[in-house]
């Protein structure tokens, strides 16, 4: 855990949470005491840089590497690094296997470069060293959280692509990775939904016919996690399973832009503070942390 110094260094600008919304089981009876492990897979709205080989996660640095923030899409902070530094109650270490570009699977959707490992590599990654090896994370069922946050790439490149985007498969494989997980020992389990779209800057400069193909698979995608991760919870005994609603973040910020700092909805700039977007695709800081405040809530009192 951080101490007060050491998190008055980390200067955040405070954002109200919005509520949580989505598919909650039974709560855990008491927040965890001691070291918590936080496995996370995803994209770039989701990377923070971390080298499964490098340094690990400690308490002078809970993603382990790079230092903190971390090397990230937003332009500084992202939501798994406010997770562990802003939102902890405890020692809370993250392996964040997300990468810049990810798919589900690079089968069904090849991701928008070489060697970016999907969630099955990313999952596969964990397997071999998490997962098999107590000495790298001696995590616990219960003191370990997965998370995982995909479609935007999936979508958009099969957009950009026209290309039909196998839905109905990928989410085949997403719950196939949830499912080894869980053959490992993992019991607590959220995914993040798509955000709206139709929202972000690169996507509004598209033709009506474009935007409305978009959010389409945006809410058919969405759809079909939520009622998965129900099935999964359901099929599984022990399972604690969190859809957290990624619109009300994103939709927050984008209705109040000026009180998140920016001048409107739309301005981009690389700083990651002075506009919501750091570029045409990716948020900046004031979203995703709008985000890790969303899943910190859902997961208040037991591991925030």
């Amino acid at each position: 855990m951080f101490s007060s110094t050491s998190l008055a260094a980390l200067t955040l600008l405070s954002l109200a949470a919005s509520p949580v919304a989505g598919l909650v089981a039974a709560p855990l009876e008491a927040r965890f005491v001691g070291t918590k492990y936080l496995f996370i897979f995803g994209d770039s709205y989701t990377a923070t840089g971390f080298n499964p080989s490098g340094n690990k996660p400690s308490a002078s640095n809970p993603i382990g590497n790079p230092n903190l923030p971390g090397s990230t899409f937003s332009g500084g902070w992202d939501w798994p690094g406010y997770l562990v530094t802003s939102f902890n109650t405890s020692q809370t270490l993250l392996y964040n296997y997300a990468v810049g570009g990810a798919t589900v699977d690079s089968n069904l959707v090849a991701p928008p470069g070489n060697g970016i490992k999907s969630f099955v590599e990313q999952t596969a990654q964990w397997k071999s060293d998490a997962a098999s090896k107590p000495s790298y994370a001696p995590w616990t069922s219960e003191n370990a959280l997965a998370g995982a946050f995909f479609g935007i790439n999936d979508i958009l490149q099969s957009h950009w692509r026209d290309a039909d985007t196998p839905l109905s498969k990928m989410v085949d494989r997403y719950f196939e990775q949830f499912a080894t997980l869980y053959a490992a020992g993992v019991r607590n389990f959220f995914l993040v939904t798509v955000p709206p779209m139709d929202k972000v800057p690169q996507i509004t400069g598209q033709n009506a016919q474009g935007r409305s193909k978009i959010m389409t698979n945006v809410n058919s995608w969405n759809t079909q996690l939520a009622a998965r991760l129900a099935t999964f919870k359901e099929k599984n005994t022990g399972v604690t399973a969190v859809v957290i609603e990624s619109a009300g973040p994103f939709n927050t910020a984008i209705a109040n832009p000026k009180s998140y700092g920016a001048p409107d909805a739309t301005c981009l700039n690389r700083n990651g503070k002075s506009c919501l977007w750091w570029d045409n695709l990716h948020p900046g800081e004031a979203i995703h942390k709008l985000l890790a405040a969303e899943i910190a809530k859902a997961w208040k009192d037991t591991f925030f």
